[in-house]
């Protein structure tokens, strides 16, 4: 990107000068179009055969500016190549380990895979401000990624190594992006057995490997054809539904957002109802939906509904509203 600007910046300068040379030549000095060619090629390139000859004080004047711009350009075209040839390498001796600041990060997401949808979710995660690192194979796409300031781990995202410099091992998720159901099982296959608890997200290619990634360990598989088609046919008969969705999942501008708030075995919440907590006024969310530990999730819930200890509620407000509530069921855990 920088490297390939620079360097049509310098082809054109090279260009330019060597355009001027000749023309100035054959037109100011009046030497032939061989000469005119073999003398600018001489001066460009600073090897210098002596000045063409019956030149006068004007020429001179010409030719002295034309070996000050060809110096120049030299000098620049050197300097160019140099700093880019010592920055690639370095870059690629980078670009072949791993970020070190991964060992400090703890509780935080693993992407696998940097493709069309690994960069949608590596985006969407920053935007949330969620710590993530992120495990792709390919060196170009890690020396870029790097550059947009992604905690990078080159490597196989199926491979021990590359798992656990990633941190899989404090990691709170994994999302597996990868075009190949057959390597994501095997990722979500070594990940489970490097931490039984890690929630992995995975990426499905093909309807049916739907129940062969379930059965690899995957918490979650999601389908693109699948939600897409479902997109597409909410957006033909609900586009009312299809609009608030895509304003809230999809615009990055409003502050609204879907999210699930835990109530911990022992709070001072446990027992109470949803009228008695008053969610809605104390923290202006709504309550879509409370999830169980070992019961059916129990969707729009009346008043009355009795939280328990483990329960997870889904709620629906301002991000900053959300937020509060978690952290005030934090301090009431007991």
């Amino acid at each position: 990107m920088k490297i390939q600007r620079q360097s049509r910046y310098l082809l054109g300068w090279i260009s330019g000068v060597t355009l001027t040379g000749i023309l100035g030549m054959r037109f100011f000095l009046g030497l032939s179009w061989v000469d005119s060619i073999f003398y600018t090629a001489t001066t460009v390139s600073t090897v210098g055969y002596g000045a063409p000859p019956g030149v006068n004080d004007s020429d001179k004047l010409f030719l002295a500016i034309l070996i000050a711009a060809s110096l120049g350009t030299v000098g620049y075209a050197i300097g160019i190549v140099s700093q880019n040839f010592f920055t690639m390498h370095i870059r690629a001796s980078l670009g072949k380990g791993h970020d070190r600041r991964i060992k400090r990060m703890d509780n935080h997401w693993i992407i696998c895979g940097l493709g069309r949808y690994g960069r949608q979710v590596a985006a969407m995660l920053r935007h949330e401000e969620v710590p993530f690192s992120v495990i792709e194979s390919k060196e170009e796409v890690v020396l870029e990624a790097r550059d947009q300031g992604y905690l990078m781990v080159q490597g196989d995202a199926s491979e021990e190594d590359a798992l656990l410099n990633a941190g899989v091992e404090r990691a709170k998720g994994l999302i597996v992006t990868l075009d190949s159901d057959a390597q994501t099982v095997y990722v979500a296959l070594t990940a489970r057995a490097l931490n039984r608890d890690i929630h992995i997200v995975a990426r499905a290619s093909d309807t049916k490997s739907v129940s062969v990634l379930t059965k690899a360990g995957v918490n979650r598989v999601v389908n693109p054809v699948i939600a897409g088609s479902a997109s597409l046919v909410r957006a033909s008969l609900k586009p009312s539904v299809a609009d608030l969705l895509d304003l809230v999942v999809m615009s990055r501008k409003l502050d609204l957002d879907f999210s699930t708030v835990t109530v911990e075995k022992g709070s001072s919440l446990a027992g109470k109802t949803l009228m008695e907590l008053d969610f809605r006024n104390a923290y202006d969310v709504t309550v879509l939906a409370i999830l169980g530990a070992n019961d059916a999730p129990v969707y729009n819930p009346t008043g009355g509904q009795t939280i328990k200890g483990g329960d997870r509620i889904m709620v629906f407000g301002e991000r900053h509203r959300i937020a509060s509530l978690r952290e005030a069921l934090g301090k009431l855990a007991t």
